[in-house]
């Protein structure tokens, strides 16, 4: 009879016992925390990258709208380290430079006929063609009056988180960027070796 009541005394007294509880606590809570931390750390990461390729984009197609001389390749590729200094991107980044005009039907957004000067870009990236810019980009191309000019600059990076897929849904991405600018100190952006305005 008195080694049952120690039994259940012991019993009831391991269900009430408390010295333990904070490891047991702590073993459910720190994956949590950790994984709270770690996907913080890489969101507050992805914004600012982000943020970054933004301006960088904004910054080269502002640099390009204060041109007054024909630029070059060497130009370019400049302003591709520029792009990729600000953004503190790798080697797989580029730009790609397509000045845009509007030839005929400018006053109706959706049967004007767009064309381009002429498209450069670094890194081997292909050329726009007038059938490109006019299909694929009309719709980002802003109202342009007949006989003036934008430029629009397209940029693009590659991302990769800090921390790896598997702690948080974010994977390696690309980062593309558009963004169309008047000439400010002369009526267009021309290409050495070729005419301005020339299609």
């Amino acid at each position: 009879m008195l080694k049952s009541r120690k039994r259940k005394a012991a019993r009831t007294g391991f269900w009430r016992r408390e010295d333990a509880s904070l490891t047991v606590e702590a073993v459910f809570i720190f994956p949590l925390v950790l994984w709270a931390f770690v996907a913080t750390i890489t969101f507050v990461n992805v914004f600012q990258t982000r943020a970054l390729a933004q301006k960088g984009n904004y910054a080269v197609a502002d640099l390009l709208s204060r041109e007054t001389n024909a630029i070059n390749q060497s130009y370019l590729n400049g302003i591709g380290e520029v792009y990729e200094y600000l953004t503190k991107s790798d080697t797989s980044a580029w730009i790609r430079v397509t000045p845009v005009r509007c030839q005929r039907r400018c006053n109706n957004m959706e049967t004007r006929l767009l064309k381009r000067d002429w498209s450069r870009a670094t890194d081997g990236i292909p050329r726009l063609t007038n059938a490109e810019v006019d299909a694929n980009y009309r719709d980002i191309i802003p109202e342009i009056p007949k006989g003036e000019r934008v430029i629009m600059v397209e940029t693009q990076m590659n991302y990769a988180p800090p921390f790896s897929s598997a702690f948080t849904i974010l994977s390696t991405r690309t980062l593309q960027d558009i963004s169309m600018t008047r000439p400010r100190f002369a009526p267009q952006l021309c290409w050495v070796g070729r005419r301005c305005g020339n299609t």
